[in-house]
């Protein structure tokens, strides 16, 4: 029984700096991703007027793909939809792609808030084990020691955690309202389709009555 014990302590000791690594590269990945959060955030704010003058109306619908400035998975859908923008296959297609780009980006942050905290317990638990020992021996630097990693580990842990957790609201409301515009240009564009086909057909309906009517008085 205690050579069972002392392997588990052996191997929970070991994980120690692991996790310690894998918290500090968690950390500057959560930091690189805050730093691309407040860009995004500065782009739709510069980028609102656009979509606000063009939203809302089935004729200015028509002249979306005239510029890429607006906000977020918008400018995506401009650029990349504006050669195909007569296409409304390719158009669905590319509406589904932003959709998954979308599910990617906020799985990313979904990430950051489980394993944030996961590392974070982990390293508040390791360092218990000798910092209990320390106490039983009355080695007060030990005990210390310990502690201060234990704590120091969680509360890194909860602050990467509520860091990817504040973008990922933010963002999952931002890429909602995104796709929910992209659909609504997507019908939009397809009813402007039906309109003019309706148009066409009524004009050809028109030019053979004519030419009928021609016909007749001569």
């Amino acid at each position: 029984m205690e050579t069972l014990v002392e392997i588990l302590s052996l191997i929970s000791a070991a994980l120690l700096y692991p996790v310690l690594m894998l918290l500090m590269i968690l950390l500057l990945w959560s930091l690189v991703e805050l730093g691309g959060f407040i860009r995004e955030l500065k782009e739709r704010w510069e980028c609102r007027a656009n979509w606000s003058e063009q939203r809302m109306t089935t004729e200015t619908v028509c002249r979306f793909f005239n510029t890429s400035e607006y906000p977020g998975l918008l400018g995506v859908f401009s650029r990349r939809g504006c050669s195909s923008q007569e296409n409304p296959s390719l158009l669905q297609k590319l509406q589904t792609d932003l959709e998954i780009e979308a599910s990617r980006r906020l799985a990313h942050m979904s990430f950051g808030i489980r394993i944030g905290p996961i590392l974070g317990l982990m390293g508040t638990l390791i360092p218990l084990s000798p910092a209990l020992l320390g106490l039983s021996a009355g080695n007060l630097d030990q005990l210390a020691q310990n502690l201060v990693v234990a704590f120091s580990t969680t509360v890194l842990g909860l602050f990467i955690a509520g860091i990817c957790y504040g973008i990922w609201l933010t963002r999952r409301q931002w890429y909602a309202a995104d796709l929910a515009n992209v659909e609504y240009i997507c019908q939009s564009l397809q009813l402007n389709d039906v309109q003019a086909d309706h148009k066409e057909i009524e004009q050809n309906e028109r030019q053979i009555t004519n030419e009928c009517a021609s016909t007749i008085v001569e």
